[in-house]
């Protein structure tokens, strides 16, 4: 929570997500799945994401600027589109999920995946983004009010691997490595 927009922990926040969001396309066992955020914060993370992944330029990793580039196989795609159909269950697309125009590749070409940016505005009542993994650059947004219940949230990862906590105080660092 002490995360709040202006700060360096902010910064180092988003850059995290979006990095774990492009990195490989999202196709890590330790990959983001749910960012859980303040709710109070929800407004801004969304703003500040979406910015942060438009930049993002999808296609060839051979070419200058190019920062991520396709899934493994070309049936992963159709995993992915299947594992994000789940995820509507549950949640409202914010960004991408749509198409996505590859720079320095042929139309209809690779396996490419657009980066999707999903928000559960109640996720103690839908169970999609806690048990679908779309093995991909799609990860949903949850808010929490309070510690506790963020790590509540955390919780119903359903055998997460990793868990990545942005906090400059040293209390509630502890707290969470105890929780999780």
């Amino acid at each position: 929570p002490d995360a709040e927009p202006g700060t360096d922990e902010f910064e180092l926040f988003l850059k995290e997500v979006v990095r774990e969001m492009t990195s490989k396309a999202g196709q890590k066992c330790t990959a983001i799945r749910r960012t859980i955020v303040p709710d109070s914060m929800m407004d801004p993370v969304i703003a500040a994401l979406k910015t942060r992944l438009a930049s993002v330029k999808i296609g060839d990793p051979a070419i200058d600027g190019v920062k991520m580039g396709p899934l493994a196989a070309t049936p992963q795609v159709g995993e992915v589109t299947s594992s994000l159909t789940a995820l509507k269950g549950g949640a409202e697309v914010i960004f991408g999920g749509d198409s996505v125009e590859p720079v320095g590749v042929a139309r209809g070409r690779g396996a490419f995946f657009p980066i999707t940016l999903l928000a559960c505005d109640r996720p103690h009542d839908r169970l999609q983004p806690h048990e679908v993994e779309a093995f991909g650059p799609v990860s949903t947004l949850m808010p929490y009010e309070d510690f506790d219940e963020a790590m509540t949230l955390a919780a119903r990862g359903r055998g997460s691997l990793v868990a990545t906590l942005v906090s400059h105080d040293p209390k509630v660092a502890a707290k969470a490595i105890m929780e999780v």
